[in-house]
C-alpha cells in the first residue's frame, strides 16, 4: 500500500532530503563560526547534555562540513552502542547460565566451594606407655580413652615401647567386626620412638567412642578405645 500524506514512509523520505541538503547546500570551506569538533562528538555520543536552544545546533544543520562531521560521528556511536549492548547481552546470558548451574547442583560439582575445601589437621596418638596386648580390646575402665579430632588428619602414632619398624595396618572401628576407617603405613624410629604417619580422614565418621586397631603385618590386632569429637 502506497503511502499517504504524513504517513512514517513519507517522514522518513523527507528527513532524507533535508540530510542530503544539509550536506550539499551549506558549503563553507574557511569554517566560519563552526563550534569545533568537541561539540561535534558531545552531540553525537551525549546529545541529551546539549539544551535544544544552543545556537551551535542552529550552525550545524546550515554547515554541510560540520553536518557531515556529525553524521560520521554519529555512525561511530551507534556502532558503539551495538557493541555494548551485544556485550552486556553475552554477559546477561552467562550470568544466566551459571546461575542455572549454580542452582541445579552442577556448577557446585564442578567447583566446590571454599568451605568444601579441607585443612590438614596435625594429630598424635601416644601410644608409648601401652602395653602390647593382642586380640580383643582392653575393657578396665583405667585405659585412658584416646581423644583425636575429626577431619582430615595427618596422623602420627608413636608406637609401644619395643615396636619393630615396618609395615602398618591401621583402623577405626564401631566394633572389632565393624571396621569405618582402614589403612596402611610405613613405621619408622624417629629419635628412638617408634613413630607410624599415616593420613586419615575422620570428617565424615560421626563423633563418639570407638576402638582404634594396629597390627604388623601377619601378627593380630592391637586395640584401643578412641573418641573422636
Amino acid at each position: 500500500m502506497a503511502d499517504t500524506p504524513g504517513s512514517s514512509g513519507e517522514e522518513r523520505h523527507l528527513l532524507d532530503l533535508l540530510a542530503k541538503s544539509a550536506l550539499n547546500d551549506y558549503p563553507n570551506p574557511q569554517r566560519v563560526g563552526c563550534p569545533g569538533p568537541e561539540f561535534l562528538r558531545t552531540l553525537a555520543f551525549n546529545r541529551k547534555s546539549i539544551p535544544l536552544d544552543d545556537s551551535r545546533l542552529d550552525h550545524v544543520v546550515h554547515c554541510s562540513p560540520c553536518f557531515a562531521d556529525f553524521t560520521s560521528l554519529r555512525s561511530a556511536a551507534s556502532r558503539r552502542r551495538r557493541r555494548i549492548s551485544l556485550a552486556f547481552g553475552a554477559a546477561a546470558a552467562v550470568l544466566i547460565i551459571v546461575f542455572g548451574l549454580w542452582a541445579t547442583g552442577s556448577l557446585r560439582n564442578i567447583m566446590p566451594s571454599r568451605q568444601e575445601k579441607s585443612t590438614t589437621i596435625l594429630a598424635q596418638i601416644d601410644l608409648q606407655h601401652r602395653s602390647i596386648t593382642r586380640g580383643a580390646p582392653a575393657t578396665s575402665e583405667k585405659v585412658q580413652r584416646i581423644v583425636i579430632p575429626r577431619g582430615h588428619l595427618q596422623l602420627s602414632i608413636l608406637l609401644p615401647v619395643g615396636s619393630e619398624p615396618g609395615t602398618y595396618e591401621v583402623a577405626v572401628l564401631k566394633n572389632v567386626d565393624k571396621p569405618v576407617i582402614t589403612g596402611s603405613g610405613q613405621a619408622s624410629i624417629i629419635d628412638g620412638i617408634t613413630t607410624l604417619k599415616i593420613p586419615m580422614n575422620t570428617s565424615s565418621v560421626p563423633s563418639g567412642n570407638y576402638l582404634l586397631g594396629l597390627r604388623q603385618s601377619a601378627l593380630e590386632w592391637v586395640y584401643d578405645p578412641i573418641t573422636l569429637q
